[in-house]
């Protein structure tokens, strides 16, 4: 019996496909809500029915015309970021924020690594904040402050990656199509506005360099060589930025020499073609350990063993039972206690078994589904990292719910399409297993893709930023002509009983639409005015110290009303609070919650002060966010007669209660 030969990159398709699968189930039905899910469905169809449609009339464009649609898109793009950073500036906590205070204190010269315990237990993220050090040097010679200097660079680099993925899309499609419907994903879906523009942190550098990374390797074989040295050196720059900025970048390497042995034997002629590259892919690699080390020495950080939590911790995390695979907090805690980085490690050591054995087999393989869902699930993708807009115009909030809602429903239709479209082509790789040839570049892509998953599913904590590397992976596999679906190489309008199959399903959805007990958006996650930014108590954050019967006040401009208030203080700071509203001049004494002081009332629209006092005959902490020139609020920080303009309270007026 003779055994038919397989392709490698069929098996490695079909494997993607499944991933895929569960990231549009994920997608359709997460969070829970009907409402929502109905519209994911109704976008989905109207697409998929229109689809013909839209490629019988890109197919008639010529590429002038193309290339001004597209040129149009981008600047309108461009424009509405500028706006957003204008009037939409979001309050930015938890990891981004540490890394910009550290960064800032590094571009204005101060080496001083102890105001946070942050960069000790988890030094990941020292090389990127000394490389935005120096960025905000060179804007500071500008004459912008920080929030323009970190603004201004995730613009470009967001841009840059926005224009690199239409571009290779393009380059490898030789379509119309594809390249205006991602453009029209971009400037009508949240991701360009939000996550990627607002919050400066590591996955942006990550996909800029993915992006560089497939266009050099789809255009090699065209390019001079004088193009090639050009293209070789930011190769080999991103990728050496890429690595120290986000250590997981690993797994492109290590798809790499994968990919190599396996030509090796199979096909030395395509590896000749790609040698090059590819050689400079893994140069980058072994460039950015001395660079991250010399990154560290010229800022002066040490490693303090006393603090620093093993690696295993990240794995240990992602198994908890009573968690979905994500970072806890409760765990975070439970190490922290333990002092010594090998007294750590013993006790990870034997913590690991002990609750992998607990999940058991059938556990675990459900908490590989649950990290995988979550890991390729968008819909939270525009709140990560942030405590919501520091103060959003009137006219914006008043609207708020309903963009947020359709943002998030514009956002999982478009990737519900993007997985359904690499599913349909893995399935098509598979189909034509025993007669396909493997192209190393779409086995690559393939491999990385199929190395972030199971590296965030297997083994690592995970969260939906994380998937977002999908992104350039799941374009080049959408847009190589040859896995292309017979409907695109032969436009078929929709024949009528495919119409009315499609009608009959909306009507079903619109009436579940109708008739779902709860509500599309809710207030929740939604608050008037916030400014959460910090660098948290549980890392050691320097608290400011207030003399005897000191004042502290803080305006707030209210352009919504809201229902609570709340301001963060030390643990036991037996601080008096008072709400005034300036207009009215009335008092709304506050009480004293163990890390807070609070208010539950309707507060209407209107300009406020906060006002603090230490009623104790003796110095007393409390919590105050401090950088040298990143506006946190809008209104100045007063102690006292003396006005801080960078400083600020740690402060949420929301609009539910």
């Amino acid at each position: 019996m003779r055994i038919r030969k397989i392709s490698i990159t069929s098996v490695l398709a079909l494997i993607l496909a499944c991933a895929m699968l569960i990231g549009i189930i994920s997608n359709i039905f997460v969070p829970l809500n009907l409402k929502a899910t109905c519209l994911v469905l109704i976008g989905c169809l109207a697409i998929w029915y229109l689809k013909p449609l839209y490629l019988k009339w890109t197919s008639q464009l010529s590429q002038r015309t193309v290339n001004w649609i597209l040129a149009v898109i981008i600047i309108l793009m461009m424009v509405i970021q500028l706006l957003v950073l204008r009037f939409l500036p979001a309050s930015v906590y938890h990891d981004p924020f540490r890394v910009l205070v550290q960064a800032e204190q590094l571009s204005h010269g101060h080496l001083n690594w102890n105001d946070s315990l942050y960069f000790q237990r988890f030094p990941n993220n020292v090389s990127l904040t000394v490389l935005m050090s120096g960025w905000l040097k060179l804007t500071n010679l500008l004459h912008l402050d920080t929030y323009w200097g970190i603004h201004l660079l995730s613009f470009i680099l967001l841009d840059t990656f926005i224009i690199a993925i239409l571009r290779s899309v393009r380059r490898l499609s030789h379509q119309n199509s594809a390249a205006l419907l991602a453009a029209l994903f971009f400037l009508v879906s949240p991701f360009a506005y939000t996550y990627y523009l607002q919050v400066f942190y590591s996955d942006l550098p990550t996909l800029v360099c993915l992006a560089v990374v497939f266009n050099v390797l789809i255009g090699w074989s065209s390019f001079n060589q004088t193009k090639k040295g050009l293209t070789g050196a930011g190769l080999l720059i991103s990728v050496i930025i890429g690595e120290v900025v986000k250590p997981n970048l690993i797994v492109l390497l290590v798809a790499v020499l994968l990919v190599t042995i396996w030509l090796l034997f199979k096909n030395r002629q395509q590896l000749k073609a790609i040698q090059t590259p590819f050689l400079i892919i893994i140069l980058g690699f072994v460039l950015a350990v001395p660079t991250s080390a010399g990154l560290k020495a010229a800022s002066h950080y040490h490693a303090d063993n006393e603090y620093a939590f093993p690696a295993m911790h990240w794995v240990w995390m992602s198994y908890n039972p009573h968690n979905a695979g994500r970072y806890d907090i409760k765990d975070v805690e439970t190490l922290s206690s333990i002092q010594g980085k090998q007294a750590k490690q013993d006790y990870l050591n034997k913590a690991l078994p002990e609750r992998l054995a607990k999940l058991g087999p059938v556990g675990i393989v459900t908490r590989w589904i649950e990290k995988a869902s979550i890991l390729l699930n968008v819909s939270l993708m525009p709140k990560a990292y942030t405590g919501g807009y520091v103060a959003a115009p009137k006219l914006y909030q008043r609207f708020e719910l309903q963009l947020s809602s359709m943002g998030m429903v514009i956002m999982r239709i478009g990737f519900v399409l993007l997985y359904a479209e690499t599913l349909l082509r893995c399935l098509r790789l598979w189909r034509r297993r025993s007669k396909s040839t493997d192209d190393p570049r779409i086995m690559l892509t393939i491999l990385t893709a199929l190395g972030y998953i199971a590296f965030h599913t297997l083994l690592w904590e995970t969260e939906s930023r994380y998937g977002q590397v999908m992104i350039p992976l799941l374009g080049i596999l959408c847009a190589v002509p040859s896995l292309a679906l017979v409907s695109e190489r032969r436009i078929r309008l929709r024949t009528k009983n495919e119409g009315w199959v499609a009608l009959v399903a909306v009507v079903v959805l619109v009436a579940t639409y109708a008739s779902a007990p709860h509500a599309l958006s809710t207030t929740k996650g939604h608050d008037v005015a916030v400014q959460q930014s910090q660098l948290s108590l549980q890392f050691d954050a320097k608290k400011t110290k207030i003399k005897p019967y000191g004042t502290l006040s803080q305006q707030v401009q209210l352009n919504h009303k809201a229902k609570r208030f709340e301001i963060s203080l030390a643990p036991a700071a037996e601080f008096s609070g008072t709400l005034i509203n300036e207009q009215t001049h009335q008092h709304y004494e506050l009480y004293r919650t163990f890390k807070s002081l609070m208010l539950k009332r309707t507060l209407p629209v209107g300009k406020y002060r906060i006002q603090l006092r230490n009623d104790l005959q003796r110095s007393q902490s409390v919590l105050i966010t401090k950088t040298l020139s990143y506006r946190l609020a809008p209104y100045p920080l007063k102690i006292d007669q003396s006005q801080y303009p960078y400083w600020s309270f740690v402060y949420t007026f929301s609009r539910a209660r």
